[in-house]
C-alpha cells in the first residue's frame, strides 16, 4: 500500500506523542460545581449548543485505508483526499470504500470487485480488469480509468447500482458488453467511445422512469422515453 501526501494527516497528531492532558487547566477549588456562586441549575442555551458540537465532533469516523486478512482493502471516512492509491494488490482481493467524501481513489492492480458504499462525490479510477463493481446509498459518484482515454480497462462483467443518485460510468471499447443493473437510482448515465478513433465521447443517461402495462395475461415494462 502506497499513501501520498497527507493521507494520514489525521493518525500523525494522534501518534505524536504528546500528552493528551498538556495544556489543560488545574481544576482550583473555587471551580468545582458545589462551590460556584453562580450555579442556578439552569442550561444556556450556549451551554446546549457547545455540548451539541461536541456530541457531533465525538461522532466522526476514523479513516481507515488499509489491507484487512490479506484479502480487503477497506478505504473508509475519507474526506477531501485526493489521492489515495493501492497499487500492491491481486485478483483475488476485493476493495471496499465507504462512508468517503470529495474524495478520489485508484486501484492499480488487478482486483476481484469494488464496492462503493455510503459514499459522496467519490471518485474511482482503475485500468485492471475486475469481475464486479457494485455502488449502493451514494451520492454523485464516478468511475473511469486514469489513463488518457478514460474506460474499464480490459472488462467490468457486471456493475450494479442500487439506491443512488448520480452516476458517470465510463465504458471504452473491450467493455461494451458490461451488464449493468440498476435498482432505486436516479441520474445514471453511460459514457462510450464515438464512432471514429478521435470520436467524442457519447453520453447515454439510462432510464429512471418505466411504464407497466398489463397484456396477455401478463405485465410488460418498458422505459418511458423522452421527446425533445
Amino acid at each position: 500500500m502506497r499513501c501520498d501526501t497527507g493521507m494520514f494527516a489525521v493518525f500523525q497528531e494522534i501518534s505524536s506523542g504528546k500528552s493528551v492532558t498538556a495544556g489543560l487547566r488545574k481544576v482550583t477549588d473555587d471551580m468545582k460545581s458545589k462551590n460556584r456562586r453562580d450555579k442556578t441549575g439552569v442550561v444556556s442555551a450556549s451551554e446546549k449548543e457547545t455540548v451539541s458540537g461536541r456530541s457531533s465532533i465525538s461522532k466522526r469516523s476514523t479513516p481507515k485505508f488499509e489491507l484487512q486478512i490479506g484479502r480487503k482493502w477497506a478505504v473508509e471516512n475519507q474526506v477531501g483526499e485526493k489521492n489515495l492509491v493501492i497499487d500492491d494488490c491481486d485478483a483475488k482481493q476485493s476493495v471496499y470504500v465507504y462512508g468517503c467524501k470529495d474524495s478520489v481513489l485508484q486501484v492499480k492492480g488487478k482486483v476481484n470487485n469494488i464496492t462503493i458504499d455510503k459514499c459522496t462525490k467519490m471518485g474511482i479510477l482503475f485500468k485492471d480488469d475486475v469481475a464486479a463493481c457494485e455502488i449502493v446509498n451514494c451520492n454523485s459518484v464516478e468511475l473511469k480509468s486514469p489513463i488518457s482515454s478514460y474506460h474499464f480497462g480490459g472488462s467490468a462483467p457486471t456493475i450494479s447500482i442500487d439506491n443512488t443518485s448520480g452516476c458517470q460510468l465510463y465504458l471504452g471499447k473491450d467493455s461494451l458488453e458490461t451488464s449493468i443493473t440498476t435498482a432505486k437510482s436516479s441520474e445514471v448515465n453511460v459514457l462510450v467511445p464515438g464512432a471514429g478513433p478521435d470520436g467524442d465521447w457519447v453520453e447515454h443517461p439510462l432510464p429512471q422512469q418505466f411504464v407497466h402495462t398489463f397484456k396477455d395475461r401478463q405485465f410488460t415494462t418498458s422505459p418511458v422515453s423522452h421527446s425533445g
